[in-house]
């Protein structure tokens, strides 16, 4: 359990670094120590915006050798871990991990091992876990009042080029690894464990593009232990400048639809619903569940807790692992040309 002030550095200045190191500002007994990123100049800017007395690194190996810190966030894309998060956690620092944990499985599992070695915290930022919506649902399904889940069916749609690596598959792995995988891992947070995955995927409208080797489309259907079932639709041929990341769950007494993490309507069917509604001629009446949580905030807090031995984290490094098995083997489904893979 940490006491204290608890020091943190944040590696990698991107949406996801920039996005932390701003809210952990306004963590009471949270100080934003130290910045690192490749490029100086990323960090020092960074700083300035929000935390002017952290110090800055252009090396990773220097940050933790100069720099005395309790925990880590580590903001980098998929290609760039080459033993970052291992060489943490055996200093003992406590670590946030962007997801998808890695490029590789085998890199994903250095790094597990690593933080359940040093008996570390570890988590991985699935923010959309700590909407408003999204955590009314789990609890329904967990104390049992929403009934057996069923179905789920997500998608993401959006429009846009990224940065260089994104589209990269040797680098990023590609738009179901990288950006998707927030959506198959709301699949798994409400259904539970997967068991196969049959997943076809293309590049329809990026052909021509320099550089675009990665999907712009995809479908995955999803099996899981319990008999469930999900369907998670992927494109990168949508309406530029909009990003829709939605889905429907279906359990036997309500069905969600959520737009965002933090909003959606339930509607209640009851243990039997279609033989109570048909007989009596009433109608299930929608429920609108919204809330106003910075799920990012919320996700930071959740991990400060935790370091602090106040609760556990609701996205255990765990759990990354876990989805990117599944992404992985949705991706080696489509080059198989959808063949079922199982986990």
């Amino acid at each position: 359990m940490a006491k204290g002030k608890l020091r943190v550095g944040v590696v990698g200045t991107g949406f996801a670094g920039g996005t932390h190191a701003a809210r952990l500002a306004k963590i009471a007994g949270v100080e934003v120590a130290a910045i690192c990123d490749v490029q100086l100049e990323n960090a020092r800017k960074l700083a300035a915006e929000v935390a002017p007395a952290a110090k800055c690194f252009g090396d990773f190996d220097k940050m933790l050798r100069f720099c005395r810190l309790d925990a880590a966030y580590i903001c980098l894309p998929p290609f760039a871990h080459r033993g970052q998060v291992e060489a943490a956690a055996a200093k003992g620092l406590h670590l946030f991990l962007e997801k998808p944990l890695a490029l590789t499985i085998s890199r994903a599992r250095s790094m597990v091992r690593a933080i359940e070695k040093a008996g570390v915290v570890g988590q991985v930022g699935y923010h959309m876990r700590f909407g408003h919506a999204v955590a009314a649902l789990k609890r329904m399904i967990d104390g049992g009042k929403a009934g057996l889940p069923t179905l789920f069916a997500g998608r993401y749609f959006c429009n846009a080029i990224g940065k260089q690596w994104w589209c990269d598959a040797k680098r990023g792995g590609g738009q179901i690894f990288e950006q998707i995988i927030h959506i198959y891992d709301m699949a798994m947070h409400l259904l539970g464990k997967p068991v196969a995955v049959s997943t076809f995927a293309g590049n329809l409208l990026h052909r021509k593009v320099k550089g675009y080797t990665i999907e712009d489309t995809s479908a995955s259907i999803i099996r899981f232990e319990s008999g469930a079932m999900a369907s998670i639709v992927g494109s990168n041929c949508a309406v530029p400048t909009q990003w829709t990341g939605d889905f429907r769950v279906v359990c036997r007494n309500v069905t969600a639809d959520f737009a965002e993490p933090n909003t959606a309507v339930f509607t209640f069917g009851g243990e039997n619903p279609s033989e109570y509604y048909w007989k009596t001629g009433k109608r299930p009446v929608p429920k609108t569940v919204a809330g106003d949580i910075d799920c990012y905030l919320a996700e930071d807090r959740n991990f400060i807790d935790a370091v602090r031995g106040k609760c556990k984290p609701m996205a255990p490094v765990r759990d990354g692992l876990t989805s990117l098995l599944l992404v992985d083997a949705a991706v080696r489904s489509a080059k198989a040309g959808g063949k079922i893979i199982r986990l």
